[in-house]
């Protein structure tokens, strides 16, 4: 009997023992399993936040980098790897212009990117994705895929605000930022380069891209706790364009079932007006170079080449190359080569922005996109639409100081190293505005605001009523002085509210005590709505103390979004 109990009583240990050894098991992997996660190609090991507040997965490659022969050509998939690959920090930015919507310096911090204003930056290696979770062991979190802005020319997913790990927490949701293929690295179409094969020779490599990061977020998101039947892809100024290209490209079809596209238009050029902007990519390249001295003679140069000369001329230049040009096409400006109308005038805002190609493949021929869209020939899903109530401010000026002085000013009024007691007439010119006054200035800026909210409603009118279609107007703009003034609720000025970033960032020159209560009261409060929109379609929820009714022509209900210094102020419009 003695024996037996023994064996019993060993046989309990035994089992207790494997009983803790799996508790053990469970309870590492509940803590690290969302650290190393399996995707179709490999192992990745991203990081828990030091806030414990969920985890990160920085750098995640993919597609192939899009380098030597692969450059102009549809994203491939990445080769597998073996072992854990670390994916801890951010991918490199595609390569751009340098300006204050660009990456920072290596090792540095945003405070110091003005050394990068008018300078190559960044490498044609460079598509990568991020995926930040919260801390929690739910599965098929609703996903939210955001492409970042710069009329397709600048911009990068390792941007401050662009930071997910607050709206993942806030939203209880799996937040992917996205890097694509800018500028005539991602939007190129010439006949030199084509194939006959109709993908490759689209022009529109940088949606392709985009395109690429959904089929990864299709395929691999259910490992990292999202649910790849609930994807919203959100996108603000070009990046909205690309979301309203998206939803009108069969490519994308099934990728996604939501959409939140902020201060953008529906928008797309013909395959000729794309071919045309090569050439002139071409001609600049070939007066740089010495062998040609203005357009005449670079027109005379290019149309005696044949087109593998004209294949391999271009093959050989560098991406610093094409920014240095690119640079001269836009004006020279770090401001994305917008140009503002006169006040009064009618004219329409002068985009020098990559084209969207209506190559009738990745994007239907039929130009405006709009037209595709009213025949219901595109990806049916529910809309968050959404502008800023002073878009025009960021492209505004006429500026009295040059941009690396007004970006010190910006940043050191977050630093406290900015002057004191700046004004308005310290930034603004007043020999063109003149008189200089906040009406007189308001004024000025009003066509380029307008621009984006006719945007808005042009792309809303073009939806209805085919799916459910919401929309916001953000009016925050409690910013101290000057800043509420100069820029108020500008362009972009929503996204640090969205993502609830109110760090070091382009926007950080608005952030006070003064202000905070009210900001982050607010910022909760978008986040919520976005929240809600993300699960059901419908972004009512409890923080915003009314309803909020849908969009329609008739009825073109708006959320406001607005606080006082202490507290959100959101009323329907």
């Amino acid at each position: 009997m003695k024996g037996d109990s023994m064996k019993k009583s060993t046989g309990i240990k035994i089992v207790l023992m494997g009983i803790g050894f799996v508790f053990f098991l469970v309870s590492f992997a509940a803590a690290d399993m969302s650290v190393v996660v399996k995707t179709q190609y490999g192992k990745i090991m991203g990081t828990k936040e030091p806030d414990k507040s969920g985890f990160s997965w920085l750098g995640v490659p993919f597609a192939k980098p899009p380098v030597g022969h692969l450059r102009w050509q549809p994203p491939e998939e990445p080769d597998n790897w073996n072992g854990v690959l670390k994916t801890q920090k951010y991918g490199n930015a595609c390569t751009q212009v340098g300006g204050m919507f660009g990456p920072i310096p290596e090792g540095g911090d945003y405070s110091e990117i003005w050394e990068t204003f008018f300078r190559p930056v960044g490498s044609e290696d460079c598509l990568y994705l991020n995926v930040w979770r919260p801390a929690t062991s739910e599965e098929n979190l609703p996903v939210i895929l955001f492409i970042y802005g710069g009329t397709n020319v600048v911009g990068t997913a390792a941007d401050n605000v662009y930071v997910g790990r607050n709206l993942a927490n806030n939203a209880n949701a799996v937040v992917v930022t996205t890097n694509y293929r800018v500028g005539h690295l991602g939007w190129f179409s010439h006949p030199a380069l084509n194939t006959g094969d109709a993908l490759r020779d689209s022009g529109n490599f940088g949606l392709l891209d985009l395109i690429q990061s959904l089929k990864f977020v299709k395929n691999n998101i259910a490992n990292f706790g999202g649910d790849p039947d609930n994807v919203t892809i959100m996108g603000q100024s070009a990046g909205a364009s690309n979301v309203f290209a998206l939803i009108a490209s069969p490519l994308a079809a099934g990728l996604f079932h939501k959409a939140i596209p902020l201060s953008g238009a529906v928008s797309s050029t013909s395959p000729t007006a794309a071919v045309n902007k090569a050439n002139a990519v071409i001609n600049a390249l070939l007066i740089a170079d010495g062998l040609a001295t203005d357009k005449a003679s670079a027109d005379a140069y290019r149309t005696a080449q044949t087109n593998v000369w004209i294949k391999n001329y271009l093959m050989s230049k560098t991406g610093a190359d094409f920014m240095r040009i690119q640079t001269n096409l836009t004006g020279g400006k770090w401001g994305t080569g917008v140009r503002v109308p006169e006040p009064g005038s009618t004219t329409a805002l002068l985009w020098n922005a990559a084209p969207l190609v209506a190559d009738g493949t990745v994007l239907p021929a039929t130009i405006p996109l709009t037209n595709v869209i009213k025949s219901g020939n595109f990806n049916k899903v529910p809309l968050l639409v959404g502008h800023t109530a002073e878009e025009g401010k960021l492209f505004a000026g006429p500026f009295k100081v040059d941009d690396f002085t007004r970006f010190r000013w910006m940043v050191g009024s977050y630093l406290g190293t900015a002057p004191d007691n700046l004004k308005l007439e310290d930034l603004i010119d007043g020999t063109i505005l003149n008189p200089l006054t906040v009406e007189s200035y308001n004024q000025y800026t009003s066509p380029s605001t307008a621009f984006f909210v006719n945007a808005g409603i042009s792309a809303m009118t073009s939806f209805y009523p085919q799916v459910p279609l919401y929309a916001y107007n953000f009016k925050w703009n409690k910013e101290p002085e000057p800043w509420d003034v100069v820029y108020g609720a500008w362009h972009s000025e929503d996204l640090p509210f969205i993502f609830g970033n109110f760090t070091l960032n382009l926007d950080c020159f608005g952030w006070s005590k003064a202000n905070e209560p009210g900001r982050l009261a607010l910022s909760n409060a978008m986040q919520k709505s976005i929240a809600a929109f993300i699960r059901t379609g419908d972004p009512n929820n409890s923080t915003l103390g009314e309803a909020w009714d849908p969009w329609t022509p008739t009825s073109p209900h708006k959320m406001g979004f607005d606080a006082t210094y202490d507290d959100a102020a959101i009323s329907q419009e």
